[in-house]
């Protein structure tokens, strides 16, 4: 069976496990990867895929190799420190190439889920009936997505989530064994913290930790610190 060949942009911890996944599938051929514009460290090859150029260098990459068809985001938070980097670089790259999902085969999939473009959804996650999954999201291993929620563009969710929430707004992360109690909304830009429990609502640019989780209103610095982007294409 002839496979369509696809990049991996990224050339970090995110990309290996990323590769592990594209592999596990045994849909698609990894033409090669990226590096964050020599942000990351220096290397010839991953898993014995060759780091083919920067991410500036991909539109020329695409012309000059027509048979690469596709690509995903090997990139977690690390990428530059923020997701709103990761979004700058997936809104120029979706204008060029086209993004595919990465789904691992032990992933439990609801036929009445809906799922969009770009996304990385690792082993043995679940998304239930009625649950909806956006674009450039990354859902990593043994996590959870209840029945009827929203999940918006480029959420990261880390391994051992437990959500039961409603929405969960653009650009926001929810870090490793965190839940969300039953129909709770995450706003945009916000971070819940390892190991918290959600029991309210959270406002958009706010940080939960602890249990109950404790939010933390318009705590500019955190934010800051987090969501800066100083990405340029």
């Amino acid at each position: 069976m002839n496979k369509d060949k696809i990049i991996v942009v990224g050339c970090g911890e995110q990309a290996r496990v990323t590769i592990d996944n594209i592999e596990e599938q045994n849909k698609y051929d990894i033409f090669g990867l990226t590096s964050f514009n020599g942000n990351e460290n220096k290397k010839d090859k991953v898993y014995g895929y060759e780091v083919v150029c920067e991410d500036k260098d991909i539109k020329q990459l695409i012309k000059e190799n027509l048979d690469i068809k596709g690509y995903v985001l090997g990139l977690g938070i690390g990428v530059g420190g923020n997701l709103l980097n990761r979004y700058k670089l997936y809104s120029w790259l979706d204008k060029i190439i086209n993004p595919v999902n990465i789904i691992h085969p032990t992933a439990v999939i609801s036929k009445r889920a809906k799922i969009g473009k770009g996304n990385v959804i690792e082993a043995f996650t679940k998304l239930c009936n009625g649950s909806e999954v956006n674009n450039h999201c990354l859902i990593q291993s043994f996590s959870s997505v209840s029945h009827d929620q929203i999940i918006a563009n480029n959420v990261m969710i880390a391994c051992n989530v437990s959500l039961a929430g409603k929405t969960i707004g653009e650009h926001s992360i929810i870090a490793e064994g965190s839940s969300i109690g039953f129909k709770k909304n995450v706003g945009q830009n916000c971070l819940l913290m390892d190991g918290a429990v959600l029991t309210k609502d959270m406002p958009d640019n706010t940080v939960g930790y602890g249990n109950p989780a404790k939010i933390i209103k318009k705590n500019d610095s955190i934010i800051k610190s987090i969501y800066t982007s100083k990405y340029k294409i």
